[in-house]
């Protein structure tokens, strides 16, 4: 009796130390072939925003007039310049970056945020004025 124990001791260990090196060997190939080749998706940084703006099945404004709802920020925004008031929107509305909208826009990233910047401090100002 305490043999077929033995046995059945070594022939766990033998199975669970087979799945477990198999396993390890299983994910350095895995690891391997996907160093080996990558998916080009994979390499864009954009793929989750410009999928949703391209499947979305419900339309929103690209324009940030179209999204405020408080009268003094509206007319504050309206007051902004219209390159202005178009880094705003593509910053808040479609949630690119200083680099995507420098590159949509064909300035600097330097100029964008400049002008983002600006426009913000304009802002405040205007309805911290508006409200005393």
């Amino acid at each position: 009796m305490k043999t077929d124990d033995g046995l059945n001791r070594r022939f766990i260990t033998y199975i669970a130390n087979l799945i477990y090196y198999n396993s390890i060997n299983y994910d350095k190939k895995r690891r391997m072939k996907d160093n080996q080749f990558p998916l080009t998706l994979d390499n864009d940084e954009n793929l989750e925003s410009s999928l949703l703006t391209v499947y979305d099945s419900k339309s929103v404004s690209p324009n940030l007039k179209d999204h405020i709802t408080d009268l003094s920020l509206f007319k504050a925004y309206e007051s902004l310049p219209a390159q202005q008031q178009q880094i705003l929107s593509f910053a808040y509305v479609q949630k690119l970056n200083d680099k995507e909208i420098s590159r949509i826009l064909g300035v600097s990233q330097q100029n964008v945020s400049k002008h983002r910047l600006k426009g913000l401090a304009k802002l405040r100002r205007l309805i911290t004025e508006g409200e005393e």
